[in-house]
């Protein structure tokens, strides 16, 4: 495993995704093929154009979380035999940044990542 990413590319919404190897090997030839993709969203009031949040809110949501949170999805195939391991990888990665473009790209991400971050938060602190 390396400390660079795999990949890396900058969405329209302006964030960067980030693609890890997190793969291992499991027995003499076979491997379970494992991909991080990660964004880190800075917690900042210009995400919420298009989802409003007062000041007020704002503020406790920022007190909360911190400077920034971090969006992480494991895309993993198992018991992949090593002569297949890198296109494996690759796939993988190619998904990830198909997805990014489509999904994570989009102007309203970031707010509604950020929103979701903070209400399972509180649902935790409220058990």
């Amino acid at each position: 495993m390396s400390n660079d990413p795999l990949f890396s590319c900058e969405l329209k919404n302006g964030l960067t995704l980030l693609c890890w190897d997190h793969s291992k090997k499991i027995a003499a030839d076979r491997w379970t093929v494992c991909v991080m993709v990660e964004i880190t969203i800075p917690v900042e009031k210009k995400w919420f154009g298009n989802n409003p949040v007062d000041e007020e809110n704002f503020r406790k949501i920022r007190c909360e979380l911190g400077e920034s949170v971090i969006f992480q999805q494991k895309k993993e195939r198992q018991f992949v035999s090593v002569d297949k391991k890198d296109q494996r990888v690759k796939e993988l990665c190619d998904n990830a940044e198909e997805t990014g473009r489509k999904y994570l790209g989009r102007d309203d991400f970031a707010a509604k990542y950020i929103l979701k971050v903070h209400a399972d938060q509180q649902r935790r602190r409220n058990k």
